[in-house]
């Protein structure tokens, strides 16, 4: 059973579980940064991919999904999936937003219009709407036409250069991070440091 382990989205965010597999592993697969995030714990040999398309995965390797495999990761890959903490989640935690009071939106590889339509779906139902971005995502384009909202750029997950930004749909914080978690806030839960 080819298992798929989730590194965690930053430095010193592998669970137990995570490294007792990757102690054991004859094989990991992963990403540079998914190695880099688990190396310390990799007895085995490493083999590092930019792409999993084509690659012949033996059912006794692993593959290693940065976050959790199961938010916009590589669970598809795998026979068990071991959990792992998403940036969705340090967001959350971050910012003191449940989960379950919120809309996640996988912009990774999706046009800004598919974006806007699944904003709009989750503000129609009262939602908080936490969107995986991109660098080069459009945000002016992806909230045009919404009424005033808070909007919060989080930047850099769990790692020392970490970034929060506030701002509004009419006045928004720029994007300088390839990894890029925004939060459209239509309540009040959301706070600016300082503010209660």
């Amino acid at each position: 059973m080819v298992k798929v382990v989730g590194v965690g989205a930053a430095p010193n965010l592998l669970t137990e579980e995570a490294k007792e597999i990757l102690k054991n592993a004859s094989v990991v697969y992963g990403s540079e940064r998914a190695i880099n995030l688990a190396k310390e714990y990799i007895r085995g040999k490493i083999v590092v991919l930019k792409s999993f398309k084509d690659v012949n995965i033996a059912s006794t390797d692993v593959i290693l999904s940065t976050g959790d495999p199961m938010v916009s990761g590589l669970s598809y890959l795998g026979d068990e999936i071991i959990p792992g903490i998403s940036s969705i989640q340090l967001v959350c935690a971050r910012l003191k937003i449940d989960l379950c009071d919120s809309c996640v939106i996988d912009g990774h590889a999706k046009d800004e219009k598919y974006i806007k339509e699944e904003l709009e779906k989750a503000l129609s139902i009262d939602r908080i709407a936490i969107l995986i971005g991109h660098r080069r995502m459009d945000l002016e384009k992806i909230l045009s036409g919404a009424k005033r909202l808070k909007v919060v750029i989080c930047e850099d997950m769990g790692y020392p250069g970490e970034e929060i930004k506030y701002g509004y749909t009419d006045d928004i914080p720029e994007i300088s991070s390839d990894m890029v978690i925004v939060v459209v806030n239509p309540k009040a839960g959301v706070t600016e440091p300082g503010q209660r």
